[in-house]
């Protein structure tokens, strides 16, 4: 009797990574501006259970994701700064998204080669249409 966990097909991881990334991705995106304070954004994961934010600017583009690590490690350098720094301030330069027609493979290359645990996802227009996380690519293996 073969007491492994998992499938014995092999192809199986294969067919996964090349599968929309809008099959995995959580949808809609909740979002604050860059002008929003680290301690509002914070306030704002706290009360909906999120660990992550898409961070707009004020056309609505997305200009990358809000992580807590990065609210914890700002509070942590210096508390007061949650009731007056912004969001922007902490966001990587070059943000981690990736197209709507993308597949999964090129999310989670993206989150390994970034070092990130959450990638948008955006549309032509570059507004967030969805989020994939380390979580949402786990579950994905999991099914």
């Amino acid at each position: 009797m073969d007491t492994r966990i998992g499938t014995p097909e092999r192809d199986r991881a294969p067919g996964l990574a090349w599968r929309r990334i809008s099959e995995v991705m959580t949808s809609p995106v909740r979002h604050v501006e860059t002008s929003t304070t680290l301690g509002e954004a914070l306030a704002e994961m706290v009360r909906d259970g999120l660990r992550h934010l898409v961070v707009t600017d004020e056309g609505g583009r997305c200009v990358g994701v809000l992580a807590d690590r990065c609210v914890v490690a700002a509070w942590a350098a210096e508390p007061a700064s949650l009731t007056y720094r912004r969001v922007s301030s902490v966001l990587d330069r070059t943000p981690a998204v990736v197209a709507a027609d993308a597949a999964v493979m090129d999310a989670a290359r993206l989150m390994r080669t970034e070092c990130v645990d959450a990638v948008a996802v955006v549309d032509a227009r570059g507004v967030a249409v969805g989020v994939v996380t380390g979580s949402d690519l786990v579950a994905l293996l999991a099914r």
